[in-house]
């Protein structure tokens, strides 16, 4: 069987082009992976956020891991990425107005 190559498209939602375009077969497999979730200051970031991480627990048997916060406007304080490197396979960030 061939093996199928997906794209995996980054938007940015300010911008009319995509950010960029990358190949999928490098993406590990999402079925039971572990996610993070890194929340800024924003109003309902956090819902969102958990919303879309149970979303992908229920289809793709994600494991949410840990919720971290920084502030909007800055980087996540150094502890909060160390935890979120040591219990995540990977982290869903972002969000807009």
């Amino acid at each position: 069987m061939a093996e199928v190559t997906a794209k995996i498209t980054v938007h940015n939602p300010t911008a009319g082009a995509p950010l960029a375009e990358e190949s999928t077969a490098e993406m590990p497999e999402l079925r039971e992976s572990r996610v993070g979730i890194l929340v800024n200051q924003k109003q309902h970031a956090e819902l969102v956020l958990s919303a879309i991480a149970d979303r992908l627990s229920q289809d793709y048997g994600c494991i949410k891991t840990m919720v971290g916060h920084k502030v909007t406007t800055g980087p996540a304080k150094p502890e909060v990425i160390e935890q979120l490197v040591s219990t995540s396979d990977w982290v869903l960030l972002g969000s807009a107005d």
